[in-house]
Parts: structure tokens; C-alpha cells; sequence
């Protein structure tokens, strides 16, 4: 889960289908990113305390046994670019690597949410997984399934005759900026370390371990995280788990003071598909697209300088079917190419369209097989077009 600086050129998902943008980040993953420039916010609370929230100590000593350390056996090398997101490698027997992160306990069958990346990387799922719970007690764990797309995975242990601590998933969405939060995990093998911070943003766009896919909606907290907080729990003041703590935003490598946690709403619903049927299923649009600005609509004369443009549509998929048109591509000049003649989607059920995000946001709320209303600009002609959300490719 590192970020470095690289370059301006995005590829973003709608729904798991690339999205070509310009626009600016650094991100720590290796990839460009919609990553929007971040202001400070300091605490400000006098380390005062709101009426039912708990004091730092508390939330240790209640949710910490919660908590778990665990160690992915990979029998083979890892790629290079796998180590873009952040985890704790150690010297492993020839031929293996191991893959440290943490998890937490959500039910007291022996279910264990953690990060995708920490059991799976771009070409296989670990070999063996093993969970640390306290500091010597180690049970091998089944992994029931993953969703690289969004960075979640579910495990399973036998519990046995143990009592098991279960964390509770909170509502992500009553978070606030400026809300104090704990992350609680194993940075570099140190089982139980807590740190605390703040929610600095909300509603980050962040990429998906294999770079395919748009994570929306992520947390942004200054809460310090490390190499092995992978899958660790993010609490609100409450006790209760409002984020999975994922990436890290840095250049030098180390923890820069921007992390990134995916939204305890989203791993509500990942987790329920992953217990039933291994996989989950996501809702797309299918096309690729580039978003308007003053330039560009001044370039290509269009009717509108906000909204995205289509500038692919894939055969066979919801957009395709809904009749949406695709761009063709010119070159000016100085061989610069440039898209022209697609539609630019302006609305999405009713909800403005200025940028890649606000379709991201808006199709992760929906499932498979909702209809939602386009409003779209196809030539300088406003029109609407129904269209029904399909089911992501597993490939896509």
C-alpha cells in the first residue's frame, strides 16, 4: 500500500471498466489517482470528550482482543507491483513468502474480515493462511472469498471452544471531518498497536489492489498506519468499526500522515456476498470515458464543459444496450489525439455529473439490475436515456 509520485495521466473505473481523465495526484499504490488537494484540519477538542464516546484506554482494553495478526503463505514469488499496497514482508523456506496484515473478528462462528491484498495477490490467493489471536494462540484459517475491486476479503477459522471477541460494524456514514478514530493492528509484526488520529476527508476515490478498479466513498484519517495494518480496523469514538484501514498516501515510503480506509458500509455489503456465494457482484455501466472541462469543450465546441464524455462503449454491455454513443478520435496538428462526438452524460438519476466520481458514487449505491435515468448531451440535443445497470465482468 505505497504511494509515490508518478504521473498525471488517470485510469479510473466506472463499475470496473477504465475511464481515461486528466488529472493530477501522486498516490502511494504506483498509480495515478483522483486524489484532491488536502487542507489540514487539526483536532481542536482539548481531548474532550462527546457524551457516549470512549476515552482511548477504553477502546483498547475493550476491542483490542478483536483484533488479529495474520500471515499469508505464498508459494511463490510475489510480483513487484503487488507491494504497492502496504504489508509486512519477512524472509520465508525457499520458493514461499510471507504476507503479514490484520483482521478482525465479526462474528463469533470464527468470520475474520481483512484486506483482499493481504491474502491474494494479481495472480493467486495464499497458499495457507494462519490468524494470530493474543499473542500465541494460532489457528489456520479458510479464506471464503475475495473482492480485489473493492480490497476486501472473509475468512474463516474454527473457534472452538474459544470465547471470540466480535467487532461490531458501524454506519460509515455519520462519520464527520474532524471525528477522532483509532486503528488498531500488527505495524511490522507488533501484534496490538494502536494509534490515533482523526477523520481528515471522506468520500475518497482510491484505486483497487489490481489497479483495475475505483474504491469510492474511502475514509481519510491521519491515524498512523504502517506495513502490516492491512485489514486492521478503523474505530469511531463509539468502539464501533467504521473503516478497514487499506493504503497509505506517501512519497518517501513511511507513513506521511494521510491513510486511506475502506468504509465499514461498503464492507457490510461485500461481506454478506462473499459469506453466501465466494465473490461479489458489482453494477456497471460499461464505458470508458473522459471528463469535461472549459478546454476541452472550447477544443471540441460541445454544448457543455462539465459532465463525462462516452468515449468507449463496450459491445454488449448496459451502456451498449441502453443505445449510448461513443467518441471517435481526431488528431490536431501537432498529432495530439482527442476524443470528439461522444455523448457527455450530464446526469445520472438526477444527481449532477462534473466528474468521474460522481458516477463512481452514485452506481456503487445501486445493484444489478436497477434502472437509472441518463441525461445526456448528444451532439448540442439534451436527451434522456434509461439505462439498466448490468452485472460487472469477473474480469473486468
Amino acid at each position: 500500500m505505497w504511494r509515490t509520485a508518478l504521473t498525471s495521466f488517470i485510469a479510473a473505473v466506472v463499475g470496473g471498466l477504465l475511464v481515461f481523465l486528466a488529472l493530477h495526484s501522486t498516490l502511494s499504490n504506483g498509480t495515478t489517482g483522483a486524489i484532491n488537494t488536502i487542507n489540514s484540519v487539526t483536532k481542536g477538542t482539548g481531548g474532550q470528550k462527546s457524551p457516549g464516546e470512549l476515552v482511548a484506554e477504553d477502546i483498547y482494553s475493550q476491542y483490542a482482543p478483536g483484533v488479529v495478526h495474520i500471515k499469508s503463505t505464498f508459494t511463490e514469488n510475489r510480483p513487484s507491483n503487488f507491494f504497492n499496497f502496504f504489508g509486512f514482508t519477512t524472509p520465508a523456506p525457499a520458493q514461499q513468502q510471507e504476507y503479514s496484515g490484520s483482521g478482525l473478528i465479526i462474528d463469533k462462528s470464527g468470520l475474520i474480515v481483512t484486506n483482499a491484498h493481504v491474502v491474494q495477490n494479481s495472480k493467486t490467493k495464499a497458499s495457507k493462511v494462519t490468524v494470530l489471536l493474543g499473542e500465541q494462540d494460532e489457528v489456520e484459517a479458510k479464506i471464503l472469498g475475495t473482492d480485489p475491486s473493492t480490497d476486501i476479503a472473509l475468512l474463516k477459522i474454527d473457534p472452538g471452544n474459544r470465547n471470540l471477541k466480535v467487532l461490531e460494524l458501524g454506519d460509515s456514514s455519520k462519520l464527520k471531518v474532524g471525528d477522532t478514530v483509532y486503528a488498531i493492528g500488527s505495524p511490522f509484526e507488533l501484534n496490538g498497536t494502536m494509534t490515533e488520529g482523526i477523520v481528515s476527508a471522506l468520500n475518497r476515490t482510491i484505486d483497487s489492489p489490481n489497479h483495475q478498479f475505483r474504491i469510492t466513498g474511502a475514509i481519510q484519517t491521519d491515524a498512523a498506519v504502517n506495513p502490516g495494518n492491512s485489514g486492521g480496523p478503523l474505530f469511531d469514538a463509539h468502539g464501533e468499526v467504521v473503516g478497514i484501514n487499506s493504503q497509505i498516501y506517501t512519497e518517501s515510503g513511511s507513513f506521511s500522515g494521510i491513510a486511506f480506509a475502506i468504509p465499514s458500509n461498503t464492507v457490510r455489503q461485500v461481506v454478506g456476498q462473499l459469506e453466501k456465494n465466494g465473490k461479489a457482484s458489482h453494477p456497471w455501466l460499461g464505458i470508458a470515458g473522459k471528463e469535461m472541462d472549459k478546454d476541452f469543450a472550447k477544443l471540441i465546441k460541445a454544448p457543455v464543459d462539465k459532465g463525462v464524455m462516452v468515449v468507449q462503449v463496450v459491445s454488449g454491455g448496459p451502456a451498449d444496450k441502453a443505445g449510448l454513443k461513443g467518441a471517435r478520435i481526431e488528431t490536431d496538428e501537432n498529432g495530439a489525439q482527442y476524443p470528439v462526438g461522444g455523448d457527455i452524460i450530464v446526469k445520472i438519476g438526477g444527481v449532477d455529473v462534473t466528474n468521474m466520481n460522481d458516477l463512481l458514487n452514485f452506481i456503487g449505491g445501486h445493484k444489478v439490475g436497477d434502472k437509472v435515468p441518463l441525461e445526456i448531451y448528444r451532439g448540442s440535443r439534451k436527451q434522456t436515456v434509461t439505462i439498466e445497470l448490468g452485472e460487472r465482468p469477473q474480469n473486468q
